[in-house]
């Protein structure tokens, strides 16, 4: 339950209406009906009694509304009406995502979530693989959709193959490496790269490792894809791109994918999620894991989320 909730509750009891109640919160009418469906669902009680045609509240409902005005007088003598308004008690679900990860499964994994939880919170953030799994393992994250990394311990954790990441360098239209077919070509270039190390956008530094070549010069760290393209679209840098559904159509006109023979290193992208550890989103995070296990051609049975062990690798 959460205060927005009991908001809506006190406006259909001060409006006399469902509509009433949606015109004040400048909400639909279905978003106050959701909200006091879940309300009901969630105490086990009915919170409203056909009269005639009309919805009139229950004594339950009266007493709770009671109950959140004085509540809400208290939290506001306690911290003040600053700190007080829009606050909200209700689930949030705290999902760790790759960039590309949070493109191609973002809006599935809220419309799932929204399905639990019309008004709850769904907070997505970012980081490194290594960073958000030790998140996850530590129960600072619900789920995590990022790369594997190397020779990864998953104790705890169950997973589930989304997709093999498909790295690729790019480089300005008119850049003068633009015909390199291989990275001793480029060696001397300088590099952009979304992140810090271990993340899907620097693994020009492994490939370079890999093969014993110089460490790339890397001259630009950015948070995100969209600055780093923008910025080899306008000048010399390079960069490699782990998925194509992070570059923007806009982008796609001054850029080039230079086609070097060796093979940059792909990632397994996977959903991660903890283990023996009961949650209050326990069934949304077990419906998330079933979707989105078969949109993975050729999946198999996802494991219970309370499952004892976890899911090896699959290739």
């Amino acid at each position: 339950m959460n205060f927005r909730q009991l908001w809506y509750l006190q406006l259909i009891i001060s409006k006399g209406s469902f509509a009433g109640a949606a015109k004040e919160a400048g909400v639909s009418q279905p978003a106050i009906t959701q909200a006091m469906q879940a309300m009901e669902k969630a105490w086990g009680v009915p919170m409203f009694k056909k009269v005639g045609r009309e919805k009139r509240p229950t004594d339950a409902a009266i007493a709770m509304a009671q109950q959140a005005s004085e509540l809400h007088s208290r939290l506001e003598k306690l911290a003040g009406p600053a700190s007080v308004e829009g606050l909200q008690l209700g689930k949030t679900l705290r999902v760790g995502m790759a960039p590309a990860a949070a493109l191609l499964y973002g809006a599935t994994i809220e419309g799932i979530w929204r399905t639990f939880e019309p008004e709850g919170l769904l907070q997505i953030v970012s980081g490194s693989a290594p960073e958000l799994l030790t998140a996850l393992q530590q129960g600072q994250l619900d789920l995590v959709a990022a790369p594997r990394p190397r020779r990864y311990q998953e104790d705890g954790l169950g997973q589930i193959p989304l997709h093999l990441s498909s790295p690729v360098i790019y480089a300005r239209k008119d850049h003068p490496m633009r015909g390199a077919t291989s990275l001793q070509d480029i060696r001397s270039a300088s590099w952009a790269v979304s992140g810090r190390g271990g993340t899907a956008g620097n693994v020009i530094e492994e490939a370079c490792r890999v093969r014993r070549l110089p460490p790339p010069r890397v001259l630009v760290q950015c948070a995100d894809y969209m600055t780093v393209l923008d910025l080899v679209a306008n000048s010399n840098l390079l960069c490699v791109v782990p998925h194509p559904v992070l570059i923007q159509q806009r982008q796609q006109e001054n850029l080039r994918a230079l086609k070097v023979r060796e093979g940059l290193p792909q990632y397994e992208v996977c959903l991660f999620w903890r283990l023996h550890h009961p949650s209050t989103n326990t069934q949304a995070i077990a419906a998330i894991v079933d979707r989105l296990d078969h949109l993975h051609p050729g999946h198999a049975s996802a494991p219970s989320v309370h499952a004892p062990t976890a899911r090896k690798r699959r290739h």
